[in-house]
């Protein structure tokens, strides 16, 4: 098999600063298939206001192919967050931080210390009676051992009845040493008193490989 990106970043994105002392934490396990190779993929995310306008964000992700070995993958990432302009609904925000190895299934580089640059924009509020929100961002992503990545992402998310709720998104990367990967996911959720739970779909259409999972996820957050 050549370079094959399978790279399933969820919806953590935003310019959205968490307000001092809130948090978020999400756990998210998938199952999925890549070029006919099945894998189980975990991700656990986190994110903290210390400051007003600040937010520090952690995250882990492992996944394990049956073939083993050199697909097996292991990432984490830690970064702030400061949202520079809130104002009527709107907001925009810069991220920064560190990160080491990649989740990215056959690809064999990426696998040192980097440093990832995100800017972000979004619109949050109420309409005809709902929550919604809507985001984009832009990615930089560059490892010690040469290996970098540009990303787009797109998302936005509604309440669509009572305690019902959507979210898509929609990934665009490149790289030097990955396959192109555009990609899209879809979830349909529940909002519970004491969390959020949601499963969801998600494919790549770019047409340099095929992939594609279904996601079980939960999030808590005060």
């Amino acid at each position: 098999m050549g370079l094959v990106l399978a790279w399933p970043d969820v919806a953590f994105a935003g310019p959205w600063a968490q307000a001092p002392g809130d948090w978020y934490a999400s756990a998210t396990i998938t199952q999925e298939e890549l070029e006919g190779i099945r894998g189980n993929r975990v991700e656990l995310y986190g994110e903290y206001g210390f400051a007003r306008n600040w937010t520090v964000t952690a995250k882990s992700e492992a996944v394990a192919y049956e073939l083993g070995g050199q697909f097996d993958k292991e990432f984490w990432r830690g970064t702030l967050r400061r949202q520079l302009v809130s104002h009527k609904g709107w907001a925009v925000g810069v991220e920064g931080g560190v990160v080491h190895g990649n989740s990215l299934g056959g690809v064999f580089a990426c696998d040192e210390w980097g440093a990832e640059l995100r800017v972000s924009g979004g619109l949050s509020g109420v309409r005809g009676g709902r929550n919604f929100y809507t985001f984009a961002d832009l990615v930089t992503i560059r490892h010690e051992d040469g290996c970098a990545r540009q990303r787009a992402e797109f998302g936005y998310g509604v309440d669509l009845w009572r305690s019902i709720f959507l979210s898509q998104q929609l990934w665009i990367e490149r790289g030097n040493k990955s396959a192109d990967s555009n990609k899209y996911e879809t979830k349909l959720g529940y909002h519970f008193d004491w969390a959020d739970l949601a499963v969801g779909y998600r494919e790549e259409f770019a047409g340099d490989f095929d992939e594609h999972s279904v996601l079980l996820s939960i999030v808590f957050r005060r």
